[in-house]
């Protein structure tokens, strides 16, 4: 079940055992796993552009002129944006100027467009765990962003892009795993992959912690919204959530609904069963389940189609 985080003991030490020498390390293990990632080595913070866009976004009120005096300061986010509000996906008009191409693109496509680009950054490096697949981690990363903006606009419009926002994000301290501990976080993904479990869980088991705890180091290091902080934290158990609990819950199941539709991260056998507890949270009824993953295919493969053109 999603919400229950199991511990278990894969023939190794167990970080729990009383008066292990493991556990008494772990602290120090994710501290300085945090020290490397505030120091930003070889794993880029969030683009200071990227961050005012995503504020902007939110905004209502804000004007194509404002979005377009900060994107100007960012030579490849502005690429980015008249690339794609000139491709065919959005009618291969000449335009010529940032303000223009937000008219084109809408705001929600903007505000798409900064967290793929602020994402890709992070994760265009080579992947050093050879077990890590980096596509397969996007594309889940894309499912899981698509599915947590169509339950927010169900349930709570208001927070519909922030939560795209965070769907996005939520396993990006898998990302800091595989650039800090390469060595051990391959161990991790055998493991996974041969026992058929989640990452988390064994990421617990060998680690002494896994990637939401590192993922909250990065939203910190970011400066990212409680919101989304909250969602990479507990998105494994959302009913630890005590500020935040709905939005986490929105991320926590439309995380399984991306295994669902096939997009499994780096657990290619696992699939996630819908706990209860979300639907009743959600107030999501599970006759509205298949909807809701069909648009999600077809959401990620235009999303895809638009990333590409990029």
């Amino acid at each position: 079940m999603l919400l229950w985080k199991t511990r278990f003991n894969f023939g190794d030490e167990s970080p729990e055992a009383p008066g292990s020498s493991d556990r008494k390390s772990e602290p120090v293990e994710l501290k300085k796993l945090a020290l490397k990632i505030s120091r930003s080595e070889n794993l880029p913070v969030l683009p200071v552009a990227v961050t005012h866009v995503l504020k902007l976004a939110d905004d209502p009120k804000t004007s194509p002129r404002q979005i377009e005096q900060v994107v100007a300061k960012d030579a490849g986010l502005m690429a980015k944006m008249l690339r794609v509000a000139n491709s065919p996906v959005f009618g291969g008009n000449n335009i010529t100027t940032i303000s223009r191409a937000v008219a084109v693109l809408g705001m929600n496509n903007v505000r798409s467009l900064a967290i793929s680009a602020a994402f890709q950054s992070v994760s265009n490096s080579r992947s050093l765990a050879q077990r890590f697949d980096r596509t397969a981690f996007w594309r889940h990363s894309l499912a899981t962003a698509t599915a947590a903006r169509i339950l927010g606009k169900m349930r709570m419009p208001e927070c519909a892009d922030e939560l795209y926002t965070a769907g996005m994000i939520h396993n990006v301290g898998i990302l800091a795993l595989d650039r800090f501990l390469a060595d051990e976080y391959d161990q991790v993904l055998e493991i996974a992959f041969d026992a058929d479990t989640p990452l988390h869980e064994v990421e617990q088991s060998r680690l002494g912690y896994d990637h939401c705890e590192v993922g909250t180091v990065l939203c910190e290091t970011w400066g990212l919204t409680g919101l989304i902080k909250a969602a990479v934290t507990y998105h494994h158990n959302p009913m630890m959530d005590a500020e935040h609990y709905e939005t986490t819950c929105v991320i926590a199941a439309a995380e399984t609904l991306a295994h669902q539709c096939g997009l499994r991260n780096q657990s290619p056998h696992h699939t996630a069963e819908l706990d209860i507890t979300l639907l009743d949270a959600l107030e999501l009824p599970e006759e509205q389940l298949e909807a809701i993953r069909n648009v999600v295919s077809n959401e990620l493969a235009r999303t895809e189609q638009t990333l590409k053109a990029a």
